[in-house]
């Protein structure tokens, strides 16, 4: 493959929204639960199921891209890849054992066989937290990537190819989750259980983001000169999925058909949510580039925190359930769904953002937010590391020359 530029910033803008997405999600589904904002929460929460696609097609792009023209073993990147997910995956898994017993009312801890038994079993399946699972797929990702780039390299002049191949295991996966009949026996139901945690569920995204990356200045060309057709198209997928989704439910009943993950009229907008993303990331990019660094200390700012939010962030909503803080919004605001949901994400990003920058500055840094350890005193630090200049030594003055008489 020939070799590009560095890796680009707008992977860094999508990812960080994508993140946003996340805490958005899991704080909506768990604060609007009555009838008459149920079909509207459930609504956005589905919209949302965009975020784990996305980070898989962002992930590919990201690794297709830093990895153009460099030659490297399979053990060679599995052991850089491997040690910035594992660690972290295993701690919070643990913390999360432990954090759920101590803050969620009816969950009292469990004898200490069951207590490790529980632990290996979350271990293995990504069931330690709800946002968990999504480590094991990147986990997935990096195992299969020398796979995926051969791939992509052996087809590099019949992308289409590629892509529609993709899609069509991307749809045989929904079809079968969401249409067919659940398996019988336990072992297979175990395997239907936790199989959506697996690649196949997710082999389009795959496609979309390697793809991108192998051809990126042809893509981002032809979005440029196509932009308004592309964003028409966008939206009238969008329109589809939604109008299905309120097809299928009515005020304060929504089946659980209507927003599973899965479902292929969901399609339309997870691919249209990607390209749309991608799009307002090429703008801000085209901005910065022109000098216009609209955001731009931000996104650098949120990049690094990312993944921390995404791991602490139930941790916080956990602990502003046990205290009381999202009972009382309900009595704050008790005709306005909206506005408890507004005030809900808003405190959980900014206690996410404050607990991450806490992280990041202990020795254990790189285990919790997969960052390394900024120092306290960053100056002083730097001051350390700078090498002493030595003074260059001062020259003697030429003697004074005699005027010639």
């Amino acid at each position: 493959m020939p070799r590009t530029g560095g890796r680009a910033l707008t992977a860094d803008f999508v990812r960080v929204v994508l993140f946003a997405g996340v805490v958005i999600a899991h704080s909506v589904s768990g604060i609007n639960t009555s009838p008459d904002v149920l079909r509207s929460a459930q609504l956005v929460g589905t919209l949302l199921h965009v975020t784990r696609y996305g980070f898989v097609a962002v992930t590919l792009f990201v690794l297709v891209l830093s990895m153009r023209g460099r030659t490297m073993r399979p053990v060679q990147f599995w052991r850089r890849r491997f040690g910035l997910i594992v660690a972290p995956y295993l701690v919070w898994t643990v913390v999360y054992a432990v954090s759920d017993h101590l803050l969620i009312a009816d969950d009292p801890f469990p004898g200490v066989g069951q207590f490790f038994e529980d632990l290996g079993w979350s271990v293995v399946a990504g069931t330690g937290k709800y946002q968990l699972y999504f480590l094991l797929i990147s986990m997935q990702i990096y195992l299969f990537f020398p796979v995926i780039s051969w791939i992509l390299e052996r087809t590099i002049r019949h992308p289409w190819l590629v892509l529609a191949g993709a899609a069509a295991i991307q749809i045989l996966t929904f079809v079968i989750y969401q249409w067919l009949p659940r398996p019988s026996g336990s072992a297979w139901d175990q395997v239907y259980e936790h199989a959506w945690k697996t690649l196949p569920m997710y082999t389009l995204f795959v496609a979309i983001g390697g793809l991108t990356a192998l051809h990126l200045d042809q893509v981002q060309s032809w979005l440029r000169a196509h932009v308004v057709s592309v964003v028409s198209a966008c939206v009238l997928g969008t329109a589809a999925s939604i109008a299905v989704y309120l097809w299928m439910t009515e005020p304060g009943e929504v089946p659980w058909q209507a927003t599973t993950p899965w479902n292929p009229s969901l399609l339309l907008w997870l691919v249209s949510g990607v390209v749309l993303l991608w799009l307002a990331a090429m703008g801000w990019d085209a901005l910065r580039v022109g000098g216009r660094k609209v955001g731009a200390r931000a996104v650098s700012y949120a990049t690094i925190r990312a993944f921390g939010v995404f791991a602490v962030h139930p941790l916080i909503l956990d602990i502003l359930n046990r205290v009381g803080f999202t009972p009382d919004l309900y009595e704050w605001f008790p005709r306005s769904a909206a506005t408890r949901s507004t005030v809900l994400v808003i405190v959980v990003l900014a206690l996410s953002l404050i607990a991450v920058d806490l992280l990041l500055r202990t020795p254990a840094a790189k285990w919790l937010v997969a960052r390394d350890r900024i120092p306290l005193r960053r100056k002083a630090a730097l001051q350390k590391k700078a090498p002493m200049q030595k003074k260059a030594p001062m020259q003697k003055k030429a003697p004074m020359q005699k005027k010639a008489r």
